[in-house]
């Protein structure tokens, strides 16, 4: 990263509402200046967090996707502060790319994480000259030292506009056009250490179903999580459909290749999001696992129905022993 970054503190959280945050809790972004092809941000992540601290394979260290979910709150209060977007848009994501560049990089220290992205415009969708839409290729070092990098392409839309779009999706699917949340019914949620998780609650795939080398499973839709459903949405969440991706790789790689979850971690995720997930209808994740010499890499999928509504690859990768992890 060649930007300066002296003016960035990391003193507190920004406004909630420029990340489309409820709780102050869930916000990590504590400051941002622009340069001349985009902006650079400061974030804190914190050392313990009831959802991002709950994983097996990195136990000592910051959970991937919660960087995933720092780059996500780049884009938003990027368009909101420094392409003037108003508040009161909605915002679709199109896909990311992410990986991890060096895995050391995370290691949790005794003091909360200083982490510094880098926001680049790379490519803009335009409407008679006015800007709707960003590709985003962003790089987050932690204490100085180059840990992450993504690219993400999203837009956004006037809220009557959404809403017409929304309502007639809705509509050519047979489903009311105001959405609603239904009754979770009895499943067999997925034992925690099988998707990488030690929280029941955490664990959000169910009714596993294995067939030669590919894996499904229903995700469960839990809008009361305080994280995944931090605020209410009239749609399933790319949050949501970024971890049944890595949840369904890990299974998969746990049931195919028997590779052991404490020892994997997402390396790198490639997804693609193609329709509005609705509440109203099951979404069953898939996965497709092939094993190489440093972990596995996993076709994976989100459908409802005949749809599909996310799709794109997942890479795990082998952590070495760590001595911390095995003792109380």
């Amino acid at each position: 990263m060649t930007v300066a970054t002296p003016t960035l503190t990391f003193d507190r959280n920004i406004p909630r509402g420029l990340v489309h945050r409820e709780s102050i809790a869930e916000v990590f972004l504590t400051d941002a200046q622009p340069t001349p092809d985009g902006a650079i941000f400061a974030a804190q992540l914190p050392r313990n967090h009831s959802y991002f601290s709950d994983h097996r394979g990195t136990a000592t260290t910051y959970d991937p996707l919660l960087l995933i979910e720092v780059f996500r709150q780049v884009a938003i209060y990027y368009a909101h502060s420094f392409i003037g977007v108003a508040r009161s848009e909605k915002f679709i994501f199109g896909s990311a790319d992410f990986t991890i560049s060096d895995a050391d990089t995370l290691r949790i220290g005794q003091c909360p994480g200083h982490c510094v992205i880098e926001a680049r415009v790379i490519a803009d969708k335009r409407r008679d000259d006015q800007v709707i839409g960003l590709t985003l290729e962003m790089v987050a070092e932690i204490e100085g030292h180059e840990a992450a990098r993504e690219i993400m392409v999203y837009q956004w839309m006037p809220a009557p506009v959404w809403n017409r779009i929304r309502v007639r999706g809705r509509e050519s699917l047979g489903l009311p056009a105001a959405p609603s949340i239904p009754p979770q019914p009895p499943v067999a949620r997925m034992r925690p250490g099988s998707v990488g998780r030690h929280n029941p609650r955490n664990a959000i795939l169910a009714n596993p179903v294995l067939t030669g080398e590919e894996l499904t499973a229903l995700t469960i839709i839990d809008t009361d999580h305080p994280s995944l459903f931090d605020h209410a949405l009239d749609h399933v969440p790319g949050m949501l459909q970024f971890e049944a991706a890595r949840q369904v790789a890990m299974a998969a790689a746990n049931a195919v290749l028997g590779l052991d979850t404490s020892r994997m971690v997402m390396h790198r995720l490639g997804i693609e999001f193609t329709k509005f997930g609705e509440f109203e209808r099951d979404t069953i994740a898939r996965a497709t696992v092939t094993g190489d010499t440093d972990g596995a890499r996993a076709r994976v999928s989100l459908t409802q129905g005949a749809d599909v509504i996310a799709a794109g690859d997942v890479e795990l990768r082998f952590r070495p022993a760590d001595i911390r992890t095995m003792v109380q």
